[in-house]
């Protein structure tokens, strides 16, 4: 099954799990509040007190009546719930509140890379590495096969970031990324495909895909192996920090273990030539 097929089931099985995670939220623990989220707050029969507010960098936002109320780390029914107690304490009787996130600011991940819309997204909900993936609009047909999540310390911690590695075609399976739950700061690169050129008597002559550990016989044989008439002569050409190098194998000589089966490296351009009688 081709990659762009199987994300987009992937993606169909995240865009359905959303409802769900929301409904979840609503419940029970959901979304926690951040300094630079919007949060709506609507009070039934006591307008005055109702509108939009911003979560000050102190962590708290200034209300009507009750001036600095810290929210920050709170959900929006813990919020409600404490609004609705300081309210009836002093100035109310039996205030009903509703509290929702207008705009999602606080919690920060960047999504780096070979994706359709790379760039910094806001998590509005419990959030994994497939459902930010199916937000971005998917791998790129030149995604590669890695990617990298690289995580913060937490607070009072003294190592350093924690990096996780995750098979992209593993993610596009389901077999990975749908249980990793993203946490603000978290970034992701996904990497781009490594590629090698094989031009000259070969059977299939192009641009191929890098596998992990590739050497010049397996690149050859990618490429489908020698033509009627190759030689056993290969020209590799390399850049390597900026300078153009040729390298020159006798793959008679590779296959008898005189010499090393060389790696492939990503941009290695391998010319096979032509014999001459």
């Amino acid at each position: 099954m081709r990659a762009g097929r199987l994300f987009q089931i992937a993606l169909l099985v995240a865009v359905c799990l959303m409802p769900t995670l929301h409904a979840q939220e609503t419940n029970g623990g959901g979304y926690r509040v951040g300094v630079g989220d919007l949060v709506e707050i609507t009070t039934f029969q006591q307008e005055e007190v109702s509108g939009e507010f911003l979560v000050e960098e102190t962590g708290a936002v200034t209300f009507p009546l009750l001036g600095s109320v810290p929210v920050a780390g709170k959900t929006a029914g813990e919020i409600a719930d404490l609004l609705e107690t300081l309210l009836e304490k002093d100035f109310y009787v039996d205030v009903q509140l509703k509290v929702e996130v207008k705009k999602y600011a606080s919690q920060a991940v960047t999504l780096l890379g070979e994706v359709q819309v790379p760039g910094t997204y806001y998590l509005e909900r419990r959030t994994t590495i497939t459902q930010l993936l199916a937000k971005a609009g998917g791998l790129k047909p030149t995604a590669g096969p890695i990617l990298e999540l690289r995580r913060s310390a937490a607070d009072g911690e003294t190592d350093g970031p924690t990096v996780m590695v995750f098979s992209t075609v593993r993610i596009l399976t389901g077999e990975e990324g749908r249980d990793v739950v993203l946490e603000a700061g978290d970034v992701l690169s996904v990497s781009a495909k490594k590629l090698y050129f094989v031009t000259g008597e070969v059977a299939r002559p192009g641009r191929y895909e890098i596998s992990l550990g590739m050497t010049l016989m397996q690149a050859i044989s990618e490429a489908g192996g020698m033509a009627k008439f190759a030689s056993q002569a290969i020209e590799l050409h390399r850049e390597v920090d900026g300078e153009k190098q040729i390298l020159s194998f006798d793959l008679s000589h590779i296959r008898k273990g005189r010499i090393g089966d060389p790696p492939i490296l990503p941009g290695d351009v391998i010319i096979v030539k032509r014999r001459f009688f």
